[in-house]
């Protein structure tokens, strides 16, 4: 719950900086000669001007960030720092690689997983 959160937030600060008219430069899609800013602001509509190679591109990071495929190196990115799968060793929400904050005493670990909420 806590990543999918933390996914949504994302989501919605992506929301607010699309409306305060910040834009990647370049292109989008290169082969339809779609740049980031020809896309439109209004969320369903930027949804529907999306090409079909980048949802698939989204779905395949977040497939491979849901169970932890790309935990052993990914492209440019080091072994052990994108997020890992969700098992029965990893205690609630611990899924963040070797760069995730860590808490040995459940007293500041409880203090700092309630201070969120």
């Amino acid at each position: 719950e806590i990543k999918h959160g933390r996914a949504a937030m994302l989501g919605f600060v992506h929301v607010i900086a699309i409306h305060a008219g910040l834009r990647l430069p370049g292109f989008l899609s290169p082969s339809a000669g779609l740049k980031f800013a020809d896309m439109p602001v209004d969320c369903f509509a930027a949804l529907e001007a999306t090409p079909t190679a980048g949802w698939l591109q989204i779905m395949l990071v977040t497939c491979m960030a849901e169970t932890g495929a790309a935990n052993g190196g990914f492209l440019f990115v080091p072994p052990g720092t994108l997020p890992a799968a969700q098992t029965v060793e990893l205690a609630p929400g611990d899924i963040g690689g070797d760069v995730w904050q860590r808490y040995d005493d459940p007293e500041v670990n409880t203090f700092k997983l309630n201070a969120e909420r």
